[in-house]
């Protein structure tokens, strides 16, 4: 049995928020820092849980399986300044068991 998903989720989905886009470009590989030296957009925990929520609930496929080992690992040594250090912790958590 599939969980349901929660109602701020569904809203997010369907006004297109600032966190279902930035799940999206996780998911797709699309992740842009910006040009600003001091002020990097990076991935944060939240990201990680919507994109991997998206993904769970077979919403969103993207580019990258979040609950792949593999495909995570290699996200993160080919991207590593994407992440802060705990959307790297919340991208492994899963697979620390």
């Amino acid at each position: 049995m599939s969980k349901l998903i929660k109602p701020e989720m569904m809203q997010q989905i369907l006004t297109h928020s600032q966190g279902y886009y930035r799940a999206i470009r996780l998911l797709n590989l699309n992740w842009d820092l910006g040009d600003q030296i001091l002020f990097r957009d990076q991935v944060l925990p939240g990201d990680v849980n919507f994109a991997r929520q998206l993904q769970d609930h077979q919403l969103i496929n993207g580019k990258v399986n979040l609950n792949n080992y593999q495909e995570v690992s290699q996200m993160i040594s080919r991207h590593p300044a994407w992440f802060t250090e705990r959307a790297q912790q919340a991208l492994l958590d899963p697979f620390n068991d």
